[in-house]
């Protein structure tokens, strides 16, 4: 039993990490055809090119080709032994499928360790380095403390609550200007702020003080305004767009939420991601569970497709009803706050349902 579960271990964990990787060469031809503009225009010359996919692969795909790659390699790894009357072998000799997905299950149960601890370094600092130099400066950092977000560049230094990238729009805002000598020379505060170009910013409700620089005790001058422009935006502090808290690590996040929640705003749509971000790496031994029946059942179909397009259709469908709960949660809908859960207990009681009653 020890070498043919060895035998299934190492199918499944080649298979992994063969199409894992044919995979992101795959979409790596397919972002080159489809984005080489953006690609070049990402960094001068070919070391932009690489830069761009380096960071473009891991931060955008590789969050969903994890999880979906432990399904094919569980399926190819018992579907072709169940074709090839492997697994008809092994029942015959007294063991169950049950036992036969073992190693499979628990490679995949250790796979999901390890994704947590890829999508919350590699993934997130991927997409962190990617958003800085696109925008321009690969040094300038967005980052969360106490609830909102900071943003230094230059000599600027801005706080905001959060963003909403689609309307251009920022909340809470406050902005701190220093002289070159690192003196603050102005604060303001506004409650509201619309970036209508890359070069000045709309703000609403705005308190303006100023400060003389030459003498330190003396009072700041202070306006109060319905509507002001800053002029002092630029295409890098466009970054500010991505105040989200949906893209923080997960100890941050949990900050946030607490921050957010003490402070008397709507976290529902954050806690919906927190334990969506949760389920992502799990989601590894999940589609593998899904997929191990799946392939069992190819002993008596003898058809890999037909069994492959039922594995296809059951992940989308999975995908689909997390989406959904993300579309409520982002509306507010309490109830969908532990929707990701509910669905994953479903999905995973249904495949243990299957593979329980595949036949010895």
């Amino acid at each position: 039993m020890r070498i043919l579960s060895r035998r299934f271990l190492v199918s499944y964990l080649g298979y992994y990490a063969g199409i894992l990787i044919a995979s992101l060469l795959v979409i790596a031809i397919i972002e080159l055809m489809v984005n080489m503009d953006r690609a070049l225009e990402f960094q001068n010359g070919a070391q932009g090119v690489a830069t761009y996919l380096l960071l473009r692969l891991p931060s955008y795909y590789l969050p969903y080709l994890v999880p979906v790659t432990s399904f094919a390699a569980t399926f190819l790894t018992i579907g072709l032994s169940a074709r090839s009357q492997e697994i008809l072998a092994a029942k015959a000799g007294g063991i169950r499928p049950q036992r036969i997905a073992l190693p499979v299950l628990g490679a995949a149960a250790v796979l999901s360790a390890a994704s947590l601890a890829v999508f919350e370094t590699v993934v997130r600092e991927s997409d962190v380095a990617f958003r800085a130099v696109k925008q321009g400066d690969a040094t300038a950092r967005l980052f969360s403390s106490r609830g909102t977000f900071w943003y230094h560049h230059g000599r600027f230094l801005y706080n905001v609550q959060d963003a909403d990238r689609k309307t251009g729009t920022l909340r809470d805002v406050r902005v701190y200007e220093r002289d070159e000598a690192g003196r603050l020379r102005r604060s303001i505060h506004a409650a509201s702020a619309r970036i209508d170009t890359k070069d000045e910013w709309l703000l609403f409700d705005a308190t303006i003080r100023s400060f003389d620089g030459k003498d330190l005790g003396a009072a700041p001058r202070v306006e109060r305004l319905a509507r002001a422009v800053l002029p002092v935006a630029s295409e890098r502090d466009l970054a500010l767009l991505d105040a989200d808290a949906s893209e923080l690590p997960l100890p941050e996040l949990v900050d946030y939420i607490d921050a957010a929640t003490r402070s008397g705003r709507d976290a529902t749509r954050y806690r919906a991601l927190l334990h969506a971000r949760l389920i992502e790496p799990i989601s590894v031994l999940l589609f593998a569970l899904l997929a191990v029946p799946i392939g069992l059942a190819v002993e008596r179909s003898r058809s890999l497709a037909i069994a492959a397009l039922q594995g296809m259709a059951l992940v989308a469908l999975y995908y689909m009803l997390q989406s959904t709960a993300q579309i409520f949660a982002a509306g507010g809908v309490a109830a969908a706050v532990p929707a990701p859960w509910l669905f994953f207990a479903g999905f995973a009681g249904f495949g243990a349902w299957r593979l329980w009653r595949s036949p010895a």
